[in-house]
């Protein structure tokens, strides 16, 4: 998830465990560990670009790390901070609850979580919601602001907190459930077609709940369909996008390469602009793919000798107007 949201999630997770105790510093230092995790992108000067899509949600969003980081944080917390009633258990929680609750979310995106990291390499992704999703974020934000400014150890700063993290996690629960309606629909859809696949995902499209993509892969490449809960049939338009492997041969040694596969856990394809290749990591969709087909990826990695990929997972920002992309992304969630 974004930034933003960790920082919203852990100051209410700071102000419900140690509110009453340290006042407004609870959210200040609940903030700070649910943000924990992602220091791993100071690391990024130190790899390569391929290599910083491994790098970031992996070992700073395990299980390994957020034990071991909670209990030496908890432990000097707890050291340095002796003149108040918070106890070393107590700070052990908030920065163990902060950092488990930052790589939770995070699986309930589609980059992947390293959750088990360093002992396997396998990333969890359950696509579910988006990395930033309004309506997630913006009513908890309203609730944690309301408590900020709420009376410290008072009821009505407890009752908004505690409305905040209720609504939060009753939107998580809606997106799973959501997203079983949303699979079942988007079968009928293929099945309705006559389209015979091997594979089969889904991810919402950014910042909602409610307009979804499908990429189910054949043997060719992937056939593409949005659907929305707003939508008056669900009989989906799927186009289809070919993998076009062969451009991958002379990059077949290439170590960049190994690790874009990787990380894609295959969802990929290539394709090619102004003589450059591209390698397209087909999870993070389509800038105006629900209007135009052969919109660009947003995940496009430049293969080319000496290619500046800094901005791999941006690329299409600088190709369509946000203006335009997001009322088209408006249009298209209202159905058609």
């Amino acid at each position: 998830m974004d930034s933003l949201t960790h920082i919203v999630l852990g100051a209410a997770i700071g102000e419900a465990l140690l509110g009453k105790k340290i006042g407004r510093k609870a959210m200040l230092w609940g903030a700070l560990a649910d943000t924990i995790p992602d220091f791993d992108v100071l690391a990024s000067p130190c790899f390569t670009n391929a290599q910083q899509l491994l790098v970031h949600r992996g070992i700073t969003h395990s299980f390994f790390f957020i034990i071991l980081a909670s209990v030496l944080l908890g432990f000097l917390f707890y050291k340095y901070n002796r003149k108040t009633a918070v106890s070393q258990k107590e700070w052990t929680t908030l920065f163990f609850l902060g950092m488990f609750t930052h790589i939770l979310i995070d699986s309930f995106t589609g980059y992947g979580t390293g959750w088990f990291e360093p002992f396997s390499s396998y990333r969890v992704s359950f696509n579910a919601i988006f990395v930033a999703d309004l309506f997630y974020t913006v009513p908890f934000l309203i609730c944690v602001i309301v408590a900020i400014c709420a009376k410290s150890g008072s009821v009505t700063r407890t009752r908004w907190n505690k409305a905040g993290l209720i609504i939060s996690t009753g939107y998580l629960i809606f997106t799973l459930v959501n997203k079983q309606y949303i699979n079942h629909q988007m079968r009928a859809g293929l099945n309705k077609k006559n389209i015979i696949v091997s594979d089969f995902v889904t991810t919402p499209t950014p910042l909602n709940n409610i307009l979804w993509t499908a990429y189910a892969a054949d043997n060719k490449g992937f056939w593409f369909g949005y659907y929305s809960l707003l939508d008056k049939t669900n009989d989906i338009n799927y186009y289809h996008v070919n993998k076009k492997e062969e451009l991958l041969k002379p990059f077949e040694n290439d170590k960049e390469v190994k690790i874009l596969k990787q990380f894609s856990k295959g969802y990929y394809c290539m394709s090619t602009h102004d003589s450059a290749i591209y390698f397209n990591d087909i999870r993070f969709g389509q800038m105006g793919g629900w209007d135009k087909p052969d919109s660009t990826f947003v995940f496009s990695f430049k293969l080319n000798k000496n290619a500046d990929n800094t901005m791999a997972l941006n690329r299409s920002r600088f190709k369509t107007s946000f203006g335009d992309a997001f009322s088209s992304l408006v249009n298209r969630i209202k159905g058609r």
